[in-house]
């Protein structure tokens, strides 16, 4: 009887383990964009990419739209999530309409979901965005 607590309990603290590393935080993370609106993200250039990085101590955002640097603030209660106060850098670059369809989707979320190491912005009713947790430590830039 106790070998069949004991295996029971074992089974649940490794299901308990595996869970914990699938779950990622929304903060101190740098999220890669792989979809806007539907759209599987390719650029012209390589070297560009899209990425979000929120800090839970001072509820500032910033990252990469492509091609250039921007910042702001965001609010997060629970699911509901809504970026404001966003400025950018201003080059230009071949892949604009990538960079125009990222500020549209930090400015129409309202909410978001992670599961495992996906994270999905949402408007009211439809998914806007698919970012990705990549390993590495985000570096303000």
């Amino acid at each position: 009887m106790k070998g069949i607590f004991f295996y029971c309990v074992l089974a649940i603290w490794m299901t308990s383990c595996k869970s914990a590393k699938e779950s990622v935080s929304l903060t101190g993370v740098k999220w890669v964009a792989e979809s806007l609106n539907g759209k599987e993200i390719k650029f012209k250039e390589g070297g560009s990419e899209v990425f979000i990085t929120l800090e839970s101590s001072d509820k500032k955002v910033f990252g990469r739209a492509g091609c250039n640097r921007f910042f702001g603030v965001y609010e997060q209660n629970e699911s509901q999530l809504t970026f404001s106060g966003m400025g950018a850098t201003k080059m230009a670059c071949p892949d604009m309409d990538i960079e125009t369809s990222f500020f549209k989707v930090l400015e129409d979320t309202k909410s978001f979901i992670i599961k495992n190491d996906k994270l999905t912005l949402k408007d009211s009713n439809n998914v806007i965005a698919v970012f990705k947790a990549q390993k590495e430590t985000p570096k303000k830039e």
